[in-house]
């Protein structure tokens, strides 16, 4: 019977576990509960999948840890969801603007490392969208 319990207990654990992931991605859009990841795959074509975000997502600034070689969570996002819509947004405006121009080497959206489990989103650390070149000058000196 223990042998049981035992089994049942790891299978339930490694169920839940397989339900979660980790990936990275471009955000492309992000609005009314939603948002729509190209997914990246290495060198494969990227996935599009969108995933359910809800108001209690954690949402972090990236680090890269050297030593593991992996993206972590570092600061809290400020301004939150609403700033990340924001970012979104003005970025795939300015993707219509660059591809207009004939420009080339950028994203089709927000960098992040994207944590899910099943289809809704945990956890986002996202990438770039800092403070401007100008601001950054100014706190510098």
């Amino acid at each position: 019977m223990l042998k049981f319990v035992v089994a049942s207990l790891v299978l339930v654990l490694s169920v839940a576990h397989a339900a979660a992931d980790e990936f990275v991605g471009h955000i492309t859009k992000f609005e009314d509960g939603k948002m729509t990841v190209q997914k990246s795959k290495g060198t494969e074509a990227p996935e599009e999948v969108t995933l359910k975000f809800d108001d209690n997502v954690k949402i972090f600034r990236s680090k890269f840890n050297k030593d593991t070689q992996k993206i972590e969570a570092g600061e809290a996002y400020e301004g939150g969801k609403d700033a990340l819509s924001k970012q979104v947004k003005e970025h795939a405006e300015n993707v219509k603007k660059w591809t207009k121009e004939g420009k080339k080497g950028f994203g089709p959206g927000v960098f992040a490392s994207i944590v899910t489990n099943g289809d809704k989103v945990t956890e986002l650390r996202v990438s770039g969208g800092g403070k401007k070149k100008e601001e950054k000058k100014k706190n510098d000196k």
